[in-house]
């Protein structure tokens, strides 16, 4: 090991735990879900059938039941979990190998895979729901509805 890379320790171990970050991002996304999914006919009925229960109480003058959700943990919300903790940690350790004048470029690296592999979920996430909508707006002008 060189005198440079020996003195890298937390840009290097940044790098390492970075990379490890936005592969779990890349393999969630690709190979995922990895947990069972509710097809979208099942939640809108869901939805619909809470929504008119509730109008019917209101419109009788009874008080509306209170139910609460609680986020069950599957195995996609250990992988978000997963990329959000370790691109976040690559990210302080990008930082911490700067602050101790570790080469600019292996902190930089650490750095740009721990924000990477965060952005991917995201603009990945936002790209899905734009094609939720677009899907959405597609079937409803089948049906006559111009938006």
């Amino acid at each position: 090991m060189s005198e440079t890379n020996s003195k890298s320790i937390f840009g290097m171990i940044g790098i390492a735990i970075g990379s490890i970050a936005l592969l779990l991002s890349l393999v969630h996304f690709w190979a995922g879900p990895f947990s069972p999914q509710p097809t979208i006919e099942t939640i809108v009925s869901e939805k619909i059938s809470s929504i008119r229960s509730a109008a019917l109480d209101a419109l009788n003058g009874e008080e509306p039941t209170q139910t609460y959700f609680s986020k069950k943990w599957t195995a996609d919300t250990y992988a978000d979990v997963a990329t959000a903790v370790l691109g976040g940690l690559a990210l302080i350790l990008g930082v911490i190998s700067l602050a101790n004048r570790e080469p600019r470029r292996i902190a930089g690296g650490a750095a740009a895979l721990g924000i990477s592999a965060i952005a991917f979920q995201f603009i990945a996430m936002y790209a899905m729901a734009l094609l939720v909508v677009l899907i959405i707006c597609a079937a409803l002008s089948s049906f006559g509805l111009d938006f």
